[in-house]
């Protein structure tokens, strides 16, 4: 297997980090997320997100443990409102909530192949399933939950990078960009919440539900009710879905159909230019409405093609254009 189609990607100008520690980080984070973070293990990782009372997510993030504590991976523009937030709430609470970056940085490793190339440069096979991790010589090393994708992120001192990715050129990886990055995220229907999107969606409607960001009996966090409710009384109407376009796309452009008019149906979540051509992206969508001709910006804006996701969604109304 060639190892040309492995990149490796610096992520500080996509996400940000937040690390949670102290005595009560466990029980003062568990009742603010939608996941379970009991269930969390050493190394490990699980998707979740962090809502208002009202149920819109005011982020959303991939956890991971260490012997520490938390690390919340994130819109890098929600770093700061987020710990703000967390520490509004934290009251008597024993943890510290701070910011990881930039002393502590995120790298991804994706690529068919790349768990094997990974185990060589480290020492050590990095684990083959979903969410699952280790700790390897202060680093964090968890493979993504990614349908049809091997993808690894490793979270690492800033001071170690440079090493890191030096072996990983000499075993054959190349270095990616953000965007390649987002864009394998829109691929695998991975959107993530930014400053632009924040507090307009309920975790259901980002497919937290399909990914597993969402656990119905850890009991109750921030928007509980609204999630609940979503999910026992079927009230959810909307869902993401991948598109595409001939023209860039941008995080919170509206998304008109004809049958609507001048009522907006959805907006970009995240958005990519694709190397094969056009931009790809992910976006908030009436499902009621998602299988007609689709527009971005204005009714008579920039058309837009329904693309596959590697899962399916509950609300199955609109197919492939």
């Amino acid at each position: 297997m060639s190892s040309a189609v492995i990149t490796f990607i610096p992520l500080c100008t996509e996400l940000g980090l937040i690390r949670a520690h102290g005595a009560d980080a466990e029980t003062f984070l568990q009742s603010q997320f939608s996941n379970d973070l009991r269930a969390l293990t050493r190394g490990g990782g699980q998707w979740s997100s962090y809502s208002t009372a009202k149920g819109r997510m005011i982020a959303n993030f991939y956890v991971q443990r260490d012997d520490s504590g938390f690390w919340l991976s994130l819109s890098a523009d929600l770093v700061d409102p987020v710990i703000d937030r967390l520490r509004k709430f934290r009251m008597m609470a024993k943890l510290e909530i701070e910011r990881g970056d930039p002393e502590f940085v995120l790298l991804a490793v994706s690529g068919n192949g790349s768990g094997e190339l990974l185990g060589r440069v480290i020492g050590v096979t990095p684990p083959a399933l979903g969410n699952d991790g280790m700790l390897q010589e202060g680093m964090i090393i968890t493979r993504l939950p990614w349908i049809n994708a091997e993808i690894f992120q490793i979270l690492l001192p800033a001071s170690r990078v440079n090493v890191l990715t030096a072996a990983l050129v000499a075993a054959g990886a190349r270095a990616g960009t953000a965007e390649d990055w987002r864009l394998q995220a829109i691929r695998a229907g991975v959107g993530m919440v930014s400053s632009t999107t924040t507090e307009k969606i309920i975790p259901q409607e980002l497919n937290l539900e399909v990914l597993g960001g969402i656990n119905f009996k850890k009991g109750c966090y921030p928007g509980q009710e609204i999630v609940a409710r979503s999910h026992y009384l079927g009230k959810l109407k909307n869902q993401t879905y991948r598109i595409a376009a001939q023209q860039p796309l941008n995080a919170g452009e509206e998304i008109f159909a004809a049958s609507m008019g001048e009522q907006s149906i959805g907006m970009v979540i995240n958005a990519a230019p694709d190397p094969q051509g056009g931009f790809g992206a992910l976006a908030l969508l009436r499902a009621a409405n998602a299988g007609e001709a689709l527009t971005a910006g204005a009714l008579d804006g920039t058309p837009l093609t329904l693309e596959q996701l590697p899962y399916p969604l509950p609300l199955n109304t609109a197919t492939k254009g």
